[in-house]
């Protein structure tokens, strides 16, 4: 049986820490990169190579950075995985990179642009910042189900040696300037057991989820997780 350790909810300008309020954007009108550079600051981290990531990588980015604060960034972490999930894949950095090539007549393909028209970057950017060497892999889906998700999350933590995971659906509409991310740390067995030295790296907080009851990784809990919040 597999477990929720904690998990990050965000929509347009506001930011959950497990059922806690982590982010209220004081901006009365809601613009996606202003939102981005006031929750950068609002995690107090200083990585300058945040301010050259697409959407995507940016949302998943600092979802990462609220779940692993006070992480050990520089412990290798081979029993950790990255498993994302959306709808649009990289459609923002796609957009952005056609913008640069349509035109015959100004013609100038952006490398920066293209390096972000693969949705699995934003997983290669956090493995990267964290030294996860597990499984990092991003999948597709027509529509959220939780169902699908939790499966292949179980199945990579059964059978892919991973013993902890950031898991979840990290979804940029460019069409509607939307956006929403519930990002978990799933891990395989309850937090309350006997630490392990791999654990070193996870060190335990007073407001994980787990110190006042269990959660497991079931299709129906997530699923209400991602209704809170209204957005289907």
């Amino acid at each position: 049986m597999n477990f929720i350790k904690s998990y990050c909810q965000i929509i347009p300008g506001q930011v959950w820490l497990n059922e806690k309020k982590y982010f209220t954007s004081d901006r009365e009108l809601f613009v996606m990169d202003h939102f981005f550079h006031d929750l950068y600051r609002r995690t107090g981290i200083d990585y300058r190579k945040f301010h050259k990531m697409d959407a995507l990588s940016k949302l998943g980015f600092l979802a990462s950075e609220i779940l692993l604060a006070g992480t050990d960034r520089e412990h290798p972490k081979p029993d950790m995985g990255i498993l994302f999930f959306n709808r649009s894949s990289s459609l923002e950095a796609d957009i952005n990179f056609q913008l640069t090539i349509q035109d015959k007549e100004n013609f100038f393909p952006s490398p920066a642009e293209f390096v972000y028209t693969l949705p699995n970057i934003v997983a290669g950017e956090i493995a990267i910042r964290n030294k996860i060497y597990g499984e990092t892999v991003f999948y597709t889906l027509p529509v959220f189900d939780s169902h699908i998700m939790c499966s292949t999350i179980d199945d990579a933590m059964c059978y892919a040696g991973i013993k902890y995971a950031l898991a979840g659906w990290i979804e940029i509409d460019v069409f509607s300037n939307e956006l929403y991310c519930l990002m978990m740390l799933c891990t395989s067995k309850q937090g309350k057991t006997t630490i392990e030295k791999s654990e070193s790296y996870l060190p335990k907080k007073t407001d994980d989820i787990y110190y006042e009851r269990s959660y497991y990784l079931h299709a129906d809990y997530v699923n209400d997780l991602f209704e809170q919040v209204n957005i289907i």
